[in-house]
């Protein structure tokens, strides 16, 4: 039985790892428009880039890959006279579109994730597993999109695969 579904593997996307003091944080990215999201496990968006608040002082900033250098420049990273770090973690990941009729059903299978409206609505953002590997997964229009590790890409390719092939 195959899914109505499809996966994108995309190509390479800006990612920052932000940890520190909310008030620091929000300091740090205010010129890009953004703020920081009012609930745990959300995301806010502003012109294609999306702050996701993953934990207690933790935020990830997803952006496109044109703008990494920029970012790089203006959020000052390597300030250490600022309340918050910020690392580049864009080589460090890889990014998945499950989108489609029965995109929550891949996901059902993929992921002990509660997706129901109710619990992860539509500007979520969070941690949790995929297949067993730890991953970030964000509701979007129609899907979902995904985050893991880049040395796990080609198993996460291969098991989303046989879910939507029903060849597993």
């Amino acid at each position: 039985m195959g899914y109505q579904a499809t996966i994108k593997k995309l190509g390479f996307s800006a990612i920052f790892d932000i940890k520190g003091d909310a008030s620091a944080a929000s300091k740090r990215i205010s010129h890009l428009g953004l703020v920081l999201p009012s609930e745990v496990n959300t995301a806010t968006e502003k012109d294609g880039q999306y702050l996701c608040w993953v934990g207690e002082n933790h935020w990830l900033l997803l952006a496109p890959a044109e703008k990494e250098n920029q970012l790089l420049e203006t959020l000052a990273p390597h300030d250490p006279a600022m309340d918050c770090r910020i690392v580049l973690l864009s080589d460090a990941y890889t990014f998945f579109t499950v989108t489609g009729n029965q995109a929550d059903e891949i996901l059902a299978i993929a992921s002990p994730l509660d997706i129901r409206l109710i619990n992860f609505p539509k500007n979520a953002a969070t941690y949790s597993e995929l297949f067993g590997i730890g991953g970030l997964i964000m509701r979007r229009r129609n899907g979902y999109l995904i985050a893991v590790e880049r040395s796990y890409t080609d198993m996460i390719a291969i098991y989303f695969e046989k879910v939507v092939t029903g060849k597993g």
